[in-house]
Order: structure tokens, then sequence, then C-alpha cells
């Protein structure tokens, strides 16, 4: 005599498992469409009612900044920035250590992916980041680098930002372009840090007076 066929019971998820679930995998799917995918779309991916969604997240806008709270904020580390103002470690090595641990944390391909995706749909959370964190590390930078460096004048933010943009880019071409890198990214860091030691060396009142002294100038 056959058996009566077995139905397997789904399992209950506790409201704060399914909102987790539903988040991550909004993460996966707006790093891999950009922000302008619909949310019908994320529902259907994830087996659910839309409207299950808006029980979680009472909007998109709000879905989509708890997205980038995850992804982007989370891995800010207040530390840096005492790091960077540490006068008793030379500057060189604050600015690699500083690099080190930064690359260290948003050396992934979602992470990059939702900061451009951002400025790409027109959404002013990646800017609303440089405001708040970028440009005051790379102010902290910029005044660090006079005080230790011995420079009459403020460092032009141009060259800070060009050091900070190398290795941004560096993970641009890693993970968006997929272009080979070198495999040792503290090397290139090491690179970068260095040619903006030597450009801020360039400036110095007292390598200028040396050179000249020299006939070097």
């Amino acid at each position: 005599m056959a058996s009566a066929p077995s139905h397997k019971r789904r399992t209950r998820l506790s409201p704060e498992a399914r909102e987790a679930m539903i988040l991550h995998a909004a993460i996966e799917f707006f790093a891999e469409r950009g922000f302008a995918a619909q949310t019908r779309e994320l529902a259907a991916r994830l087996g659910i009612s839309e409207p299950l969604i808006y029980r979680y997240f009472p909007t998109k806008e709000a879905l989509i900044q708890r997205v980038f709270q995850e992804v982007i904020e989370s891995r800010w580390d207040s530390g840096w920035t005492t790091l960077l103002r540490d006068r008793d470690i030379p500057l060189s090595q604050r600015l690699l250590a500083f690099y080190d641990r930064y690359l260290d944390a948003i050396d992934d391909g979602v992470w990059v992916r939702i900061v451009m995706y951002a400025s790409l749909d027109g959404l002013d959370m990646t800017r609303q980041y440089i405001r708040d964190r970028v440009d005051e590390v790379l102010g902290i930078i910029a005044t660090e680098s006079a005080a230790s460096m011995g420079l009459d004048r403020e460092v032009d933010p141009e060259l800070v930002w060009h050091l900070h943009s190398t290795l941004i880019y560096f993970l641009i071409r890693k993970h968006i372009h997929l272009t080979a890198v070198a495999e040792d990214r503290s090397a290139v860091a090491s690179m970068a840090v260095n040619a903006f030691i030597e450009t801020l060396a360039a400036q110095a009142p007292a390598r200028r007076a040396t050179r000249v002294r020299r006939g070097t100038a």
C-alpha cells in the first residue's frame, strides 16, 4: 500500500531573520543591478511578495539607506583619524598603516559597486560619504603632511586626492574593469605613499635650501 506523500513544512523565520535575509539579498541585488532596479524583481529573486519587503523596509529609499549603511558606513573605523594624527609615528608609516587598514576594509567588489552605483543613479549617499568621511581624512593627511615636512604653506588638496584616488582606482580596475592588478596590494600602497612623500619633500624649505647650497636647485 502506497504511503501518503509527505509535505515538507516550510521553516518559519523570525522577523529579525527575515529582515536580515531581505537586506543581504538586497545588497547583492543592488550591487549587481544598480539602485534603479525594481523591488518587485528583488521579491521575485527571493521568492516572496513585494509587500513583504515593505513590511520590514517602509520605502525603497529606506531599504537603500540600510544597504549603504551595511556595506559602506559600517566598515568605517573612527580609529583611523587617531592613527593619522599620531605624531609619534613617522608620516610615511602612518599613511601606510592607514591605507593598509582602509584597503583591508573596502577591497571588495560589492563595496566598490555600491559606491559607484549610488553616484551613477543620482543618489547623494556617496557624495555624503565623501563629505563626512573622506574629506575629513584627507584634511588630516594634508595638515599632518605639512607639519611633518616643515612646509610653509598648506598642502594642495589635489595632491592629497591624487594619493587617495590612485588607490581607489586600483580597486576600480580590479572590481569594475576586471583587469589584472598587482597581487601585492601593500606594495601598491607603498609606491603611492612614497611618491606623495617625495613630492612633498621637493617642496620643503629645508630641502630647497640644501639644493641651492649644493647648486642643484
